[in-house]
C-alpha cells in the first residue's frame, strides 16, 4: 500500500499540473481573441470613388474557391479596376510582345554579345486605371530593369536593380494607401515590377532566393503569385542556376506591363495551383462623406481575409512531372465601407 506522503504528495503535483492546464487554455484563447480583434482593427485601405470593379481573375477565381480581391500596405504598391472582360496578367508569346516588330537596338545588341536570342518566357499585368504616377514609376522602374544580364550562378537583387526609389533616379510621387486615404509617395506602384517578374522567374525555373507577399490581395495577379519590395526592408532576389547567361527586357505602354527574359535554353512547362485554406469575412464601416448628397450612399467594397497555399507542376521533356511547393501566404482583410451625405 503506498505511503500516505507519497499519496499527498502525487495529489498535489496533479493538482498543480491541472491548474498549469487551466492556464494554458485559458492563455490560448485570450491570445486567440486578441489576434481576431487585432485582425478587424487593421487600417482600412480603401478606393474612393465608388464601388471597385472585379478584375477577370477575380470573377474566374470566385467559382473554383472565391479568392478576394484586396489591397496592399506596400508603399510601392496600389489597386487598381479592370474593365470587364479584360485579362489582367497572363503568360504571352513573342509576338505579342511591344518590341517584336521592331527590336530595341540596345536589346539585339546584347543577345548578340551573350547569345541569347531565344525568348524563355515573358509575362504582362495590366493596369487598367493608374493612379497619379503609378504609370510614371513604372515606366521608369521598367527601363531600369531592361537590358538587365545575369550571368551563371550570379544572384540579382530587384531593389539594386530598380532602386533606389528617389526622385534623382526620376521616380515621382504615386499613390499609397494610409488608413482610408490616398497619399503620395515617391515611387508609389513600382510593385508590379517585383510581381510580374516573379512570374517570370519562376517560368523560367530559375531560383528564388527572397520573395515577399502583399499584406493584402493585389487585383494584377492572383494571391500566391504576387510579390513586394521596399527599399531597405524587402527585396525580391533569385539566382540564375543556369549553366547559361539571361537577359531581361521590360516595357510599360498604355497601362500595361511586359517583361521577358532571353536565354539560350528551353523551360519547362509550369503549371501554377493554389489552394485557399482560410477566409475571414469583411467586416462592413459606415462614415460620412460631406461630399455626397443629403441621404446618398456610396459602397467602397472591401475584401475578406484569405490564407492561400500555392504550388506549382514542373515538366521537363522525358521527364517525371515534379511538384514543389511555393508557400503558404496570409492576406489580411480591407473592410467594406458605406459612405453616406451628412
Amino acid at each position: 500500500m503506498p505511503h500516505k506522503s507519497f499519496v499527498g504528495t502525487t495529489e498535489r503535483w496533479l493538482r498543480l499540473l491541472g491548474n498549469w492546464v487551466m492556464c494554458g487554455s485559458i492563455l490560448l484563447a485570450y491570445f486567440v481573441l486578441i489576434k481576431l480583434l487585432y485582425s478587424q482593427s487593421l487600417p482600412i485601405l480603401a478606393r474612393p470613388g465608388g464601388l471597385v470593379s472585379l478584375p477577370e481573375w477575380e470573377l474566374q477565381r470566385r467559382s473554383e474557391f472565391r479568392t478576394p480581391l484586396l489591397e496592399t500596405d506596400c508603399p510601392f504598391c496600389t489597386i487598381t479596376s479592370s474593365p470587364a472582360g479584360q485579362s489582367l496578367y497572363g503568360y504571352t508569346s513573342e509576338q505579342e510582345l511591344p518590341w517584336f516588330a521592331e527590336q530595341p537596338t540596345r536589346l539585339t545588341q546584347l543577345q548578340d554579345e551573350f547569345g541569347t536570342q531565344h525568348l524563355v518566357t515573358a509575362f504582362r499585368t495590366t493596369l487598367p486605371d493608374p493612379l497619379f504616377g503609378e504609370e510614371e514609376n513604372i515606366v521608369v522602374a521598367a527601363s531600369y530593369l531592361a537590358g538587365t544580364v545575369l550571368l551563371p550562378g550570379k544572384t540579382a537583387s530587384l531593389n539594386r536593380i530598380i532602386g533606389p526609389y528617389t526622385e534623382e533616379r526620376g521616380y515621382r510621387e504615386g499613390p499609397t494607401y494610409m488608413g482610408t486615404r490616398i497619399i503620395g509617395t515617391v515611387a508609389g506602384g513600382v510593385c508590379k515590377i517585383a510581381s510580374t517578374l516573379y512570374n517570370i522567374i519562376v517560368a523560367g525555373d530559375l531560383q528564388v532566393l527572397e520573395r515577399h507577399p502583399h499584406s493584402m490581395v493585389v487585383p494584377y495577379v492572383p494571391p500566391g503569385r504576387d510579390a513586394t519590395v521596399a527599399w531597405g526592408a524587402k527585396d525580391f532576389r533569385f539566382r540564375n542556376n543556369r549553366g547559361t547567361p539571361v537577359i531581361f527586357w521590360a516595357s510599360s505602354s498604355e497601362g500595361v506591363l511586359y517583361i521577358a527574359m532571353y536565354g539560350q535554353f528551353v523551360p519547362p512547362q509550369v503549371q501554377w495551383h493554389q489552394e485557399e485554406l482560410r477566409r475571414q469575412p469583411a467586416r462592413m464601416i459606415k462614415r460620412a462623406n460631406p461630399e455626397l448628397p443629403r441621404g446618398a450612399t456610396k459602397l467602397i467594397e472591401g475584401y475578406d481575409a484569405v490564407t492561400v497555399r500555392t504550388w506549382i507542376t514542373v515538366t521537363y521533356p522525358n521527364r517525371p512531372s515534379e511538384r514543389r511547393e511555393l508557400g503558404t501566404d496570409h492576406y489580411r482583410a480591407m473592410p467594406h465601407i458605406l459612405e453616406f451625405g451628412p
